[in-house]
């Protein structure tokens, strides 16, 4: 597992460079506080099981900020994701969902924490939240493990 997360946050640093002289690594949201994890649950509005490919986080009218340096890929209305940012870090991709406002355009180049939205209720929700997920290299994984890891490694410096 740390031989491939270390494959992971150099495949970041790789793919945009600027990343290490600035910081690295930003907290989506803060206060941090998780409302629904990744993986199997009850989906809040169907009832039935589902799998949710993100976490949710608790958030009011909250600034939304890039995880990690990179290149905006997508923006938009999706109708269960409501409006969102979608951000390539290289092998990594995050998706920030359920967005009131977005700041980020496609195609902008942007370094870890900066602001690319504000928390919302837009698409198919229950209240406002931010649901933040990841893929890296094209596979869902666990968000939370993702950022523990990103905790990790500015911690050993």
């Amino acid at each position: 597992m740390k031989r491939a997360a270390a494959y992971l946050l150099l495949h970041v640093l790789l793919a945009y460079p600027f990343a290490a002289s600035a910081q690295i690594f930003h907290l989506p949201l803060v206060p941090f506080k998780l409302t629904s994890p990744f993986g199997v649950r009850r989906h809040p509005i169907t009832g039935k099981a589902d799998f949710h490919a993100g976490i949710d986080l608790s958030a009011r009218r909250s600034p939304i900020r890039s995880a990690l340096a990179g290149r905006v890929l997508a923006n938009g209305f999706h109708p269960f994701l409501g409006y969102f940012v979608r951000i390539s870090h290289g092998a990594v991709v995050t998706t920030y969902g359920h967005l009131s406002v977005i700041m980020a355009r496609r195609g902008d180049e942007i370094p870890a924490g900066t602001v690319i939205g504000i928390s919302g209720r837009s698409g198919r929700v229950t209240g406002e939240h931010l649901h933040f997920a990841v893929r890296y290299r094209g596979e869902q994984i666990d968000p939370l493990k993702f950022l523990f890891f990103l905790q990790s490694t500015k911690n050993a410096k």
